[in-house]
Order: C-alpha cells, then sequence, then structure tokens
C-alpha cells in the first residue's frame, strides 16, 4: 500500500510540475494567449507584448544554427517558446518536452548582466536547454533516460551558460569569491555558478570537442551515461575533475586577492549589528541603522530592522566590568543592540531613511493586480510600524527621497521598459512620470542631487551599458556621466553636489569610483579584491559608506575618504591558472540583432492547446510480475495537461486518468477532472494492533482549487477547493480485530466536497522540525448524499487550527480540532472519538489517511458523533546536527524536545468526560538528504491525576506531528 501511495504522489507531481504559474499558484485567465509560427520555432504569447515576442524569434532564429554546431547536432524538433509577462519573475525554464517558459518583464537584472539584455540572454540560456535535452536523448523516454545518464546540474546549467553567456561580476565571480573565502566552493549549491566554472574550466583544459564527443556517445544498449562518457574521454574520473577544478578555483581566486588592497587598506572598517546583511541605510543619529536581511542563518524570508544601540545596558555592563577590573588593561564593551522588525517578506536591498529620519522607503514583493507577483514600494514609520503601499502593482523598485522629505522618486518598468516616477506624499496615488524612455530600458539605484533639482540614476538602454546619467527635473535634459563597458550604478551625490562617487564592475570587480559632474572625468577610489559597494554619505567622517563582501562572521561596512585616489593594480596570475575565465566557446553566440526581421511577416492567430500538445513523461517499469506505465501530456504553455497511470500484476489492473486545467477559465483557479480504478484510497490503523483498514475509492471526481492573497504578506495564503464525486467505495482490506471502532462498510456515495485553508508562515529552515511562527485555519465539509448518488447520506465537517508562538529561545505550539458526524445512513468507519490509535505522518505533517484524535499516554476509547482535540507544546528548536548516516543520503538527527498536553471531549457516546494528559517528548528524524521523511517521538505522558498519585508514566514511540497543514 505504501508503495502505491508513493507513486501516487509521483504521479500527480509530474502532473503539475510545467506551466508559469507554478511560481505563484495563480492562472492569469485576464490573459489572452496568440500564437505564430517561424521557420523552426512555434511562438506563444499573451497580446499586450507582441513586439516582445517577435524579437524573441527574430533572436531565436539567428541562435539556432549555431546552438546545434555547439554540441554537434544537424537537426532538433520544432520548438516552443513560451513569452510571459504575468509575473515579475527573473527566470525561464525548458522542459524535454521541447518547450520552453520565459518571463520577459525585468529590471533590477540588467546589472548583472553587463552589456547583454533579458531576452537575449534567458532565450539563449533555455533554447540551450532544449539544445542539450535533444542531444542526449536515447530510446528511453524522459525522466527514465535522465535517471540513467546520471548528469549533474551542473552540467545543464553550466553548458547553457558557457555556451551563451560570458563570465561576470554578479551572480558567477563574486559568488564563487564567497565561497573560496569560506572554504565552500565545493559546496556551491546552485549548479548555475559552479556550473559555468566547470565548464569554462574543462574547455580549457579539454576544449569544446571533447565536450561534444561525451555528449554524443552511447553505450552498448544505445543509452547516455555522462560518468562512463566522461571517463571514457578525459581519461579521469568526474570526481577528480570536480576536486581539480576546486583547486584552480582556490588557487585563482586568492591570488587576485593578494595582489589587491585589503578592507583596512581603503578606509575605517566597522561591524552592522545584524550578521546577514543585503542592504543598509543610516540615521543622523548614529545610535540607530536600518538594515535589511536575515536575523538568523535559518532564516529564507528577509527582514526589514531598524536597530537601536542601547547605551544604558552598555554603561552598566562596563561598569560592572571595573568593578572586577584587576590590572589596568582597557576595557571594551560589545556593541548592544536591539533589533526592532519593521516588515517582513521579500525586500529590496535599497532601502533609504527619510531626511527627518522618521520614515524609511523600501520596495517589497507582493501579490498585486490579477494576483500577478510584483514589486511595489512603501513607506513605514520606524516608530509606529505603520506601512503605507506608495504605489500600486505598479513593478515599482528603488526608491529614493527628496532632500526636504515631501517625494519619494522611484523605478517603475511595464514590457522591460522602465522610466522614473516621482510620487507626492501627501497625495498617496498621485505620481508624475519624469522621464520618458521607450524600448528595451532599465533603470535602477536613484539618488536626489543635495539641492533637490537632480536625480542621479543608472540606466542600460538598448545597448546594454549600464551608465551613471543626471536627468534636470526642471529642464528635463539627462547627462551621461560614464560610457565604459562595464556597469556603473548606485550613485552618491558629494554634498556640494559637484561630485558623484558610485559602484563600478571595471576589471570585473565592484569597486569605488568618483565623476565630476561638469567635468565628467572620472578616478578610481578603491582597488579592492573582492567587492565594495557604495550605499550613503557619512556626514559624521565626511566619507562615503560602503557595503563589503559578506564573507565572515558579520556583515562590515567601510568609510571611504572620497578623494582618495585607489593605487590600481592588474594582478599577474600563471596563464595556468587563469586562461579558464576568458575561454570562449568554438562556436560563440555573437552578431545577435533582435531588430533585425529574419522572420518576416507573421501570421498571429488565436492559441489553441490541442494544436501544441506534447509528451512530457513517462515511467515504465515491465516485468515477469506485471508493469507499471505513468504518462504526462501537457501542452506547449503548460496550462493543460492529462496524466495516465497503470498498475497490473497481470491479472488485476489498477488505472488512473486526471486532466488539469490551469487556465482560470470558465470559474478562476485551476479546475479538472479524474477517474480512479483500485488506486485511489486511504489506509489508517483502525484497531490497538495497528492493523490497517484500506479503502479504495473508484470513480469519478470533477474538482477545482482557487487561491488568493491579499497583498500584505507574500506568505498568507487563502485557498478553496471544491469538488463533486461519484465513488464506490470499497473496504479492501479491514482487521480481523475490531477492538475500536466497528465494522466497516462499503459503498457508493455521491458528494459535494468544500475545503477552505488559511495558512500564514513565514518560510524558515526550522518549520520542517519545530516551526519558530505561524497559524492557519482549515475547515472542510463533505456533503453526501443518495439524491446524488449511491447509497449513504451523511455530512462529515471537520475544523482545525493551529498557532506557533516565539516565547525566547522556545515555541509554544497550539491546535484545535473539532469533527462531527451526522446523517441518516453513515458508514461505520465514520465514527469519531477519542481513540489510543497513533498516527502516520510523513514529513511531519501528511497524514496516511483519515487522522485519529488520540490523546498521548491516554489508554481507551471514546466514540460518539461530535469530538474535539487540542494540544499545547513547548517546543525547543532543533539541534542542527546528525548522529548517524548512511552514505552521506540517509541520516538520523536534529533532536529536538518538547514539554506537551493533550485534551480533548467526545459528544454523543457513552463517555461525555474530557480527557486530558500531559508530559515530555524527544524527536529526531529520519531524514533523506535535508528532508525529514519521518519525525519520531520518545515520550512520556498520562492523565494529571496519575502524575499526582505518583504513578509511573508507561514510554511510547510514535511518529510526531510538527504541523498539521
Amino acid at each position: 500500500m505504501k508503495k502505491s501511495l508513493i507513486v501516487y504522489f509521483f504521479f500527480i507531481g509530474l502532473l503539475k510540475s510545467q506551466g508559469a504559474w507554478m511560481m505563484s499558484n495563480r492562472t492569469h485567465p485576464e490573459l489572452k494567449w496568440k500564437t505564430f509560427q517561424t521557420t523552426n520555432f512555434n511562438i506563444h504569447y499573451h497580446e499586450d507584448i507582441q513586439q516582445i515576442a517577435i524579437r524573441g524569434a527574430n533572436m531565436a532564429e539567428q541562435m539556432r544554427s549555431i546552438l546545434l554546431e555547439q554540441v554537434g547536432l544537424d537537426t532538433i524538433p520544432r520548438l516552443d517558446i513560451v513569452f510571459t509577462t504575468e509575473d515579475e519573475v527573473m527566470n525561464g525554464f525548458a522542459t524535454p518536452a521541447n518547450y520552453t517558459v520565459i518571463w520577459v518583464d525585468q529590471n533590477d537584472v540588467a546589472v548583472w548582466l553587463e552589456d547583454e539584455k533579458w531576452l537575449r540572454t534567458v532565450l539563449a540560456h533555455e533554447l540551450q536547454h532544449l539544445v542539450f535535452f535533444s542531444v542526449t536523448k536515447t530510446w528511453l523516454p524522459f525522466p527514465m533516460n535522465d535517471l540513467y545518464s546520471g548528469t549533474p546540474g551542473w552540467i545543464i546549467e553550466g553548458l547553457a551558460e558557457y555556451y551563451t553567456e560570458r563570465w561576470r561580476p554578479a551572480r558567477f565571480d563574486l559568488s564563487h569569491k564567497y565561497h573560496v573565502l569560506k572554504n565552500t566552493v565545493d559546496k556551491i549549491k546552485d549548479p548555475h555558478n559552479d556550473g559555468f566554472s566547470k565548464c569554462l574550466y574543462f574547455a580549457d583544459r579539454f576544449g569544446d570537442s571533447t565536450m561534444v564527443k561525451i555528449l554524443n556517445h552511447r553505450d552498448k544498449i544505445g543509452l547516455f551515461n555522462f560518468k562512463r562518457s566522461f571517463k571514457k574521454y578525459t581519461g579521469i574520473k568526474l570526481k577528480q575533475f570536480e576536486e581539480d577544478w576546486r583547486r584552480h578555483m582556490n588557487t585563482y581566486f586568492f591570488g587576485v586577492r593578494s595582489q589587491k588592497e585589503t578592507y583596512k587598506d581603503i578606509g575605517r572598517v566597522y561591524q552592522l549589528p545584524m550578521r546577514y546583511v543585503s542592504g543598509f541605510d543610516r540615521f543622523s543619529d548614529p545610535l540607530k541603522v536600518a538594515m535589511v536581511g536575515r536575523k538568523d542563518k535559518n532564516q529564507n524570508d528577509i527582514s526589514l530592522v531598524l536597530a537601536i544601540r542601547d547605551i544604558v545596558k552598555e554603561n552598566k555592563k562596563f561598569r560592572r566590568a571595573l568593578k572586577r577590573r584587576k590590572d589596568d588593561k582597557p576595557i571594551r564593551i560589545k556593541p548592544i543592540w536591539k533589533l526592532k522588525e519593521l516588515d517582513h517578506g521579500k525586500i529590496g536591498s535599497d532601502i533609504k531613511v527619510s531626511p527627518d529620519q522618521s520614515r524609511i522607503a523600501y520596495s517589497k514583493y507582493r501579490y498585486g493586480k490579477h494576483q500577478a507577483m510584483i514589486w511595489d514600494v512603501y513607506v513605514v514609520d520606524v516608530d509606529t510600524k505603520k506601512k503605507v503601499r506608495i504605489t500600486n502593482s505598479q513593478r515599482a523598485n528603488n526608491p529614493c527621497w527628496s532632500p526636504d522629505g515631501t517625494h519619494l522618486a522611484f523605478v517603475s518598468h511595464k514590457n522591460s521598459t522602465s522610466n522614473l516616477f516621482i510620487a507626492p506624499l501627501d497625495s498617496i496615488g498621485t505620481q508624475t512620470r519624469i522621464t520618458n524612455y521607450s524600448g528595451d530600458a532599465q533603470i535602477v539605484t536613484p539618488d536626489y542631487s543635495p539641492d533637490g533639482s537632480k536625480i542621479a540614476y543608472a540606466v542600460s538602454k538598448s545597448d546594454g551599458n549600464m551608465d551613471i546619467v543626471v536627468f534636470d527635473i526642471l529642464g528635463q535634459e539627462t547627462t551621461r556621466l560614464t560610457t565604459r563597458k562595464e556597469v556603473d550604478y548606485k550613485p552618491v551625490w558629494h554634498p556640494d553636489g559637484q561630485k558623484i562617487t558610485y559602484t563600478s564592475h571595471a576589471g570585473m570587480i565592484p569597486n569605488f569610483h568618483t565623476v565630476d559632474v561638469s567635468t565628467k572625468l572620472s578616478t578610481q577610489n578603491t582597488d579592492i579584491g573582492d567587492a565594495v559597494w557604495t550605499v550613503g554619505w557619512n556626514h559624521d567622517k565626511s566619507a562615503i559608506t560602503g557595503l563589503t563582501l559578506n564573507d565572515v562572521d558579520s556583515a562590515r561596512v567601510v568609510d571611504i575618504d572620497p578623494t582618495r585616489i585607489a593605487n590600481v593594480t592588474e594582478p599577474t596570475i600563471n596563464n595556468a591558472y587563469s586562461t579558464w575565465r576568458d575561454k570562449q566557446p568554438d562556436h560563440p553566440l555573437v552578431g545577435l540583432d533582435p531588430e533585425l526581421n529574419v522572420i518576416g511577416a507573421v501570421s498571429v492567430e488565436k492559441y489553441q492547446f490541442y494544436d501544441h500538445f506534447k509528451h512530457l513523461a513517462t515511467i515504465l517499469f515491465p516485468d515477469v510480475e506485471g508493469l507499471f506505465y505513468n504518462g504526462i501530456f501537457t501542452d506547449a504553455t503548460g496550462r493543460h495537461a492529462i496524466g495516465l497511470l497503470a498498475i497490473t500484476d497481470w491479472e488485476n489492473i489498477s488505472s488512473g486518468f486526471e486532466y488539469t486545467n490551469a487556465t482560470g477559465k470558465p470559474v478562476g483557479g485551476f479546475w479538472g477532472v479524474s477517474y480512479y480504478k483500485n488506486l485511489l484510497f486511504e489506509g489508517r490503523y483502525y484497531n490497538r494492533n495497528n492493523n490497517y483498514l484500506i479503502e479504495f475509492y473508484n470513480g469519478l471526481s470533477m474538482f477545482g482549487s482557487r487561491s488568493f492573497n491579499f497583498g500584505k504578506d507574500l506568505f498568507a495564503n487563502h485557498t478553496l477547493k471544491y469538488g463533486l464525486n461519484y465513488l464506490d467505495r470499497q473496504v479492501a482490506y479491514e482487521p480481523d480485530s475490531l477492538d475500536v471502532f466497528p465494522p466497516p462498510e462499503s459503498g457508493k456515495e455521491g458528494s459535494i466536497s468544500l475545503l477552505y485553508n488559511y495558512l500564514g508562515r513565514r518560510p524558515h529552515q526550522q518549520n520542517l522540525f519545530a516551526p519558530p511562527h505561524g497559524h492557519g485555519f482549515q475547515i472542510s465539509m463533505n456533503l453526501i448524499d443518495q439524491k446524488i448518488w449511491g447509497d449513504f447520506t451523511y455530512t462529515h465537517i471537520n475544523v482545525d487550527g493551529f498557532i506557533n508562538k516565539k516565547v525566547g529561545p522556545l515555541i509554544v505550539y497550539t491546535r484545535g480540532r473539532y469533527e462531527a458526524v451526522w446523517g441518516g445512513n453513515i458508514p461505520l468507519q465514520e465514527t469519531v472519538g477519542l481513540v489510543d490509535i497513533p498516527n502516520e505522518y510523513i514529513f511531519g505533517q501528511l497524514v496516511l489517511g483519515k487522522e485519529h484524535m488520540n490523546p498521548r499516554g491516554w489508554t481507551g476509547v471514546q466514540l460518539g458523533d461530535k469530538a474535539f482535540f487540542g494540544t499545547v507544546e513547548l517546543r525547543t528548536p532543533s539541534l542542527n546536527f546528525d548522529f548517524f548516516e548512511i552514505a552521506k543520503i540517509v541520516k538520523y538527527g536534529r533532536l529536538s524536545g518538547a514539554f506537551i498536553s493533550d485534551f480533548g471531549k467526545v459528544w454523543g457516546g457513552n463517555d461525555e468526560n474530557w480527557v486530558t494528559t500531559t508530559g515530555a517528548e524527544i524527536r529526531f528524524s529520519l531524514l533523506v538528504g535535508d528532508v525529514p521523511f519521518f519525525i519520531y517521538g520518545f515520550g512520556w505522558a498520562q492523565t494529571p491525576e496519575d502524575w499526582v498519585n505518583g504513578i509511573g508514566p508507561k514510554p511510547y514511540f510514535r511518529m510526531s506531528l510538527i504541523s498539521p497543514f
């Protein structure tokens, strides 16, 4: 049964693993999809981005022959490209079904693209993925072919970057510096980063032709196995290559660093009061600082924090130390800071404190109009924490204050065209566009001049060069101050308004440069080997403050004299360790022109999904004992999916069919229809011997779901699910001993099902073991009636809710659940109550079948038609270590503990007394990778009366529930 359940979960997982909607779980029915064909591509897009789609199609046709030549292919099937702006997502993905989905409305990505544009970069990257899928394709279908090949993720991503991009500071170079300094270069998690450098190193060492041979090699049975092919054509094992690469990276980056300036060379270095910081801004009061980052390493969202230095506590600590001092050594007291969280979620790193020091302007990612995931600009009061949203679904970010604090300037973009806007704060909703850019233009990091008459910012126009410009607000004129090919951004005005210090990626390293606004002459202020970014002017020190590479045990900043002139050195590295970085493909992707019309006139038609249906995946396992088949088919946009599943032992067959519609039409959200035979089942312990009751639900279901977010908290979502079901409920197995529940019944059920779920829980690594925060509420109702169809008539409702509250280092978890069933003809296995039968939980959450109300440490049975069950726990965070490990995959560990109390009551039975137990529990996890597959609890619990009477509790060992949903 468990094996079948795992297969079923995999089936459903594949069915839902494609389409742009998977980022936001929203379907966007407002979009009107169009399509046209070129010689080699089908282009799909929604109608407001036709020009972007045409530019993309022109580039795709120009790229195709080069991409094929790079890997030794002569031809490739017709490919489908989907362009969308439905969400503000900096991504794209490709599938082995020969289609790719690309989000094309971007702004801040221009910083790490250097002199390229997003459409060219992401399109080439994803098309190379499709070419890779073709060159490694065999007679085995996906994903079986991929499982056999064992191709590491870094090869897939690294080749896409090697063949289509070039080495750049942001994303690539900076991540390697960080990991080299942390001695974790072999543990880079993002395969895009280490993949690129590994492929550069490979090509420099073995040549492009060797990779072509590897990718085109097939073994004796006609299959592709990457590791064996790698060994055959390089003469070394993949593991040895990765170790060679690690040493190579360390040698190169330490070599560069040793010949550059240190942070202490360039200015005064000090720490911020929070370790994981991505951005900050000063107050005029040196005892305050605003920061964006993570308060601890396990936090997976971002906090906007006000830090206030506690001088009173520092003085008390100093006086105590003074009393204990026995010599003349100076007393050093570490600064004590109070951290006040003003907001949380996904927050932009460019925050600005208002001139009157009372507010902070920032950008935040949220659900906006049509439930699109976008950035908007906010202002928060630092005293009251009251937030005001300045923009509404405008894809806006990079706010900055006017010197008098009455206006905000910010960047807003639509269809990859950015412009500057000014908003008066005394009239929220009133805005004025002050620039008039068109086409593919991006703007970042604006900064008002001291007199408020000008705004300096960085802009990347059609040539891709991001340079510093100054915009005269009254005269509506723009003056370009920098012209280099590398990115120049983050301008900071000097108080006299005559000069601007900015960050430049010249030489591949972010460093300070200063430009004279009148003469446009620029000087380099720092020559750091790591990185330093301009933040703002320090009026107390008459210096420019910069943020350093966050590679040490704290976030560090440095104050730099703006008149300083760096002694720039060009590092000298042995060619044996340095040529990898400049390696170019034998067939480079150059000379692309998005405005060159190579596709001619296009014939645009309404998108019809049935014209673009594709095979996505098949899993097939035949043997003498039976056959397993799972097939998934989807259209090119991923908004229509069909899944087929069949399992047979050559005598009996279990089968399933499911169609899912993700267009949002006609009722919004998702909907679908499914049919199952001997596949959809529910299993649970049914007696004290932990023997199973297994029921199959055979028949037809029509279902739907819709999620909604009110835009205040990215991680607070409401979901409504509904269904109409015609199911034959068959008891497949029941225990011989029925010492708790009455005998189960089979029969047909026609039902209407409704479920509402609200879940607000911030992402945190402890959520899998002991969530530090979050709350949820869920109510479900199943209305089963013979008038719909079948043999039974009854109503079954469940109401469930939980709260996690952090109290110091501990967490208080509370849960309450109410269940009731009533009707004229109820199957006996629907009886509710308190029982002494434990539950099975996967991942500490997922229940295998119906969840029993089971007070820990209690023995007995109370059955009825209504029941309530509650839990209160005082939990400790889990300890981040494993005490047993098998092959670095299967692990036991993550110890935690809890004081527990369970309580419950049943109505409509023979015993309506409250049941209460208290005790303690120690927990540990069985992990697969870093995911807790099972969480076990070993504990002691009994009734309060037994504790008072000195009766020793019997220990128990069972699976633990961490969160009900």
